[in-house]
């Protein structure tokens, strides 16, 4: 790092003499910065009080401090992928989910429509919405190799309740459960109790630069924002047990802009589609939370500091982790309290990279009480809470 603070300052006169015309802000981008050089008509290094051999040597000097730099490095990153249990743990040889939804509004009945006609594009926007909700959790729960079937059965909501969303409604009765399981074969179900979707648009004025000529000009930004809400339930009807009531809230939106106000909102999607994906969107995330999922995430171990730790770390480059695990072993239970808390940090990697929690928390312990480091610090925390919710989602108690 000196090396390069020092090449720094002893290059910084070259500068100095050579005046440049520094593009704005907004049009910084490297052909600008290029074009604003030549705009000056004077060449880099015209006025360089340096003679050419000592540029060459100054090229030089920078490849050995780089040089010297990378031999510093005592860690490398390897990405890895980690196991992020289900939110909800379903019962064991959970494979077949019906999604219940008790909010379907009776809107092709022609007296009702008649009757509520004021309010019939709403009803009918909110049932879009279910459909494509109960698609988006429909698809995430596909996704999951764990579940076999899902069917959605469509319950009528109560005449007297189907305009009232401020009633919060009751979870649903076991009789009712098993009425449904009879005609619908499922393992767990998941009923919608309670959905509401806002839509609104809006539009603001901003002052920029557009085009090639610099003009600054006002200009509109449209904006289309959909939030909703919606009350789960998950019940398991074997053990009678409602497992979860979940309360979902998201806000998605779109954002457009155009030198007036017409241009701005044109080019937003339509209050059907940006209803449609958001609900889809929302119904997705949420289906998420229900199946297991593979995340890759970066963890470091140590490649220097030790002949033996560099001969491991060429293992672990060729991705021979147990053979590289072998040697760092050995090195964890060594008479160097440094370089036996690096070996039993990159043994506490290999122990998470094959999913056995426990031992990677033992190795991380081990390593922070050799040498207390933030990052292994934060490294245990991780684990803690990785060791938490397998506890909480996936293990089962001996």
């Amino acid at each position: 790092m000196k090396l390069l603070l020092i090449f720094q300052y002893s290059i910084f006169p070259l500068f100095q003499h050579s005046p440049v015309e520094i593009a704005p802000a907004s049009h910084f981008t490297g052909q600008a910065f290029f074009h604003s050089y030549q705009s000056s008509n004077i060449p880099l290094f015209q006025h360089s009080i340096l003679p050419i051999c000592f540029r060459h040597c100054l090229y030089l000097f920078v490849f050995c401090g780089i040089v010297s730099l990378n031999s510093c490095v005592t860690t490398s990153i390897v990405p890895i992928r980690v196991y992020d249990p289900p939110e909800v743990k379903f019962p064991d040889s959970s494979c077949h989910v019906a999604l219940v939804n008790r909010l379907n509004f009776p809107t092709a009945n022609e007296s009702y429509i008649k009757r509520k006609k004021n309010r019939i594009d709403s009803l009918v926007i909110n049932n879009i919405a279910h459909q494509k909700l109960f698609e988006g959790i429909k698809d995430a729960l596909y996704s999951s190799e764990l579940i076999d079937t899902v069917t959605i059965v469509q319950k009528t909501r109560e005449v007297k309740d189907s305009l009232n969303f401020d009633i919060k409604m009751k979870p649903m009765n076991w009789d009712t459960i098993g009425a449904i399981s009879d005609r619908n074969r499922f393992d767990v179900l998941i009923s919608l109790d309670d959905f509401i979707v806002k839509h609104f648009y809006s539009i603001k004025t901003a002052f920029g630069i557009m085009g090639g000529d610099n003009n600054a000009l006002y200009y509109r930004i449209g904006k289309l924002e959909v939030s909703l809400s919606a009350l789960f339930r998950i019940y398991d009807p074997d053990r009678k047990q409602l497992m979860e009531e979940y309360n979902y809230s998201d806000t998605i939106f779109w954002e457009s802009t155009g030198l007036t106000i017409f241009t701005a909102l044109r080019n937003l999607p339509s209050e059907y589609a940006a209803i449609s994906e958001a609900a889809y969107l929302s119904g997705f995330y949420y289906g998420e939370r229900l199946i297991p999922q593979w995340e890759e995430v970066d963890r470091f171990y140590f490649i220097r500091g030790h002949p033996d730790l560099i001969e491991a770390a060429i293992l672990a480059k060729e991705e021979k982790w147990l053979e590289a695990a072998e040697i760092w072993k050995v090195l964890a239970y060594g008479p160097d309290t440094k370089i036996a808390s690096r070996a039993a940090l990159n043994m506490a990697l290999v122990s998470e990279m094959y999913d056995n929690l426990d031992a990677a928390l033992n190795w991380a312990k081990k390593s922070y009480s050799l040498n207390k480091k933030e990052s292994v610090e934060q490294y245990i925390k991780v684990l803690l809470t990785r060791i938490r919710l397998y506890k909480k989602h996936v293990w089962t108690e001996e």
